[in-house]
């Protein structure tokens, strides 16, 4: 016991939050495993086709509700002094002084009680949200951790009441209702007593001005990554629509393993341009978190279609094959959202609006062309060609404005090992021979991030710090 106390303390702060914050995902996400068999099971392929629709609206509402607030609290609150409290304060009582307002902004041609469901979690998603940004920025990832994690357990537990009772997709927004309402209360509380709240209506123009052009490129990523589904509805089989819901959730595995960095990093981008060695610092961190998106992409390509052999019924099968396609999708996002440092660093938020705006337009042309002929594979044909397109312009005109001396080439042996990897199985098919040599493709990918300097060795950094204790 004494020797893990001991290596836990020689690990770096930020090694040691990322820890916190993969154990909180793991239990959300293994929480979501779980569930997923029960809703697969009470629910038809047409009805969670619904639900996706239904879950799409709300990520439109919670992107109007948020008015980009949670980036604001990290441009204005991520100090320590006075101003960073008062920002925080003033942030929190904007939410407060919209949230009842804009819940109405949710028409969906569904059952009442399933609108005002969808409305009132999703009013309370911004007044989760930035408290829940308060402590990352505060360097506080273990009570950040036990926020979120508390939160998905009793959404679970509540969801699967609801369902098991026979509540169908209107049980599982009760339950998301439900404990977003016990998480607003909870965290809002705890907010007013560290930083108060403020409805400071002089101030709010500094706020909304960084803010609301972020409303507009999330509404813009909101076009790159799910309104696919709303013209795919009227396009194929509700039954089709559910399976490709099914692959693009099962996709975000991708994104998960790599959000544990993702929330250490983000919070601190900005703050670190300004230290010393700071470019090269970032530099080394973009590529780090480039060669872990890359290989977090394969590693779903090649564990998420035996997820959803083992998860589902067979009626929801056909999705094993969108899985590596749609996380291809996910890993151009992600790289796009690790070299846009630059376009963060201004005043306001126009130049990520602008960039996630064009790469918007160039999904819903190509939506609207490729989804009538090909229907699935359209959409995420469209959305690939979108994706690369916002990754290009985020990383040449965040380059121009400050240019971090990233190193692309430690990425090339990764990359080609990631795609190998991926593209085993559906080769060799989705059994134990393919997926066992993806594996080790991929681990082999692992290692040449590893000895290219990519991602850091855990061994060595960690047996230097013992060393010098």
């Amino acid at each position: 016991m004494n020797r893990i106390r001991v290596i836990w303390t020689n690990l770096s702060q930020g090694l040691r939050d990322t820890l916190f914050y993969g154990a909180s995902l793991a239990w959300t996400k293994a929480l979501a495993m779980l569930t997923l068999p029960l809703l697969t099971a009470m629910l038809a392929p047409a009805d969670f086709a619904r639900l996706e629709l239904l879950s799409s609206a709300a990520e439109i509402g919670a992107l109007v509700a948020g008015a980009g607030l949670v980036d604001t609290a990290y441009r204005f609150a991520s100090g320590h002094d006075s101003s960073a409290r008062r920002a925080a304060a003033e942030i929190i009582g904007l939410i407060l002084a919209f949230a009842s307002r804009l819940a109405a902004l949710m028409p969906l041609p569904t059952s009442p009680s399933e609108i005002a469901l969808l409305g009132t979690a999703v009013a309370l998603e911004a007044l989760i949200a930035v408290p829940l940004a308060w402590l990352r920025m505060r360097g506080r990832a273990g009570s950040y951790a036990a926020a979120t994690a508390l939160r998905a357990t009793l959404q679970a537990g509540l969801v699967s009441a609801c369902v098991i009772a026979g509540w169908g997709v209107a049980g599982v927004l009760a339950g998301g209702m439900m404990a977003a309402v016990i998480a607003a209360g909870a965290l809002a509380a705890t907010q007013a007593r560290e930083s108060g709240l403020s409805i400071a209506p002089q101030r709010a123009g500094r706020l909304l001005a960084y803010g609301l052009p972020l409303v507009g490129s999330g509404l813009a990523s909101f076009l790159l990554g799910t309104a696919d589904r709303w013209l795919l509805a009227g396009t194929v089989p509700a039954a089709s629509l559910g399976q490709y819901a099914l692959a693009a959730k099962i996709s975000l595995i991708a994104a998960l393993l790599t959000q544990p960095f993702e929330l250490w990093w983000y919070p601190r981008r900005l703050a670190l341009l300004d230290t010393p060695d700071g470019f090269a610092r970032s530099a080394q961190a973009v590529t780090a978190g480039a060669a872990l998106t890359i290989l977090s992409a394969a590693a779903t390509s090649v564990a998420g279609p035996l997820l959803i052999r083992l998860l589902t019924p067979a009626a929801y099968h056909p999705a094993m094959a969108m899985v590596p396609w749609l996380a291809a999708c996910l890993a151009l996002q992600g790289l796009g959202s690790l070299v846009n440092v630059g376009c963060y660093a201004g005043r306001t938020g126009t130049m990520p609006m602008a960039v996630n705006a064009v790469a918007a337009l160039v999904a819903v042309i190509f939506y609207l062309l490729l989804i009538p002929r090909h229907g699935v594979t359209g959409a995420i044909e469209a959305t690939m060609a979108a994706q690369a397109t916002r990754f290009t312009l985020f990383l040449v005109l965040s380059q121009r404005r400050i240019a971090l001396p990233w190193q692309p080439r430690a990425l090339a042996l990764p990359c080609l090992a990631a795609i190998a990897a991926a593209a085993l199985p559906q080769i060799e098919g989705i059994g134990l021979a393919g997926s066992f040599a993806a594996i080790l493709v991929l681990g082999g990918g692992a290692l040449a991030a590893i000895a290219g300097g990519a991602l850091p060795s855990p061994l060595r950094a960690t047996s230097r710090r013992l060393a010098n204790a």
